[in-house]
């Protein structure tokens, strides 16, 4: 399985960065010491999450507001709060891949 490396010391606590790995982007944050990551790519219109507010472990989709758990890519929240768009949107509703990241040293490994 690929993996992705990037420095720790290039990341600051609540901010989250856009990595790529085997071609697809994978969102990684440091969140209370611990790092943190997602696939990048929300599955509504596909709008990059690593864009989006981070408020502790959940990231909201700067586009239409979907909010999902970086700890484990489950979506919390949908599109909107809109009910009948909530209904025609409903189909794109999932949750986003969640990636292994260990860290060693100045080092962070996301995937393998």
């Amino acid at each position: 399985m690929a993996t992705a490396t990037v420095k720790a010391s290039e990341f600051r606590e609540g901010e989250p960065h856009r990595v790529e790995l085997e071609g697809k982007g994978v969102l990684i944050a440091l969140v209370s010491g611990r790092f943190y990551a997602i696939g990048d790519r929300c599955p509504h219109l596909g709008c990059s999450l690593s864009k989006g507010a981070l408020q502790g472990t959940t990231i909201t989709c700067p586009c239409h507001g979907s909010i999902f758990d970086i700890t484990n890519g489950k979506l919390v929240a949908w599109v909107g709060k809109h009910p009948t768009f909530g209904k025609l949107t409903a189909f794109m509703k999932k949750d986003v891949p969640a990636y292994s990241v260990t860290a060693e040293g100045d080092e962070v490994i996301i995937g393998g």
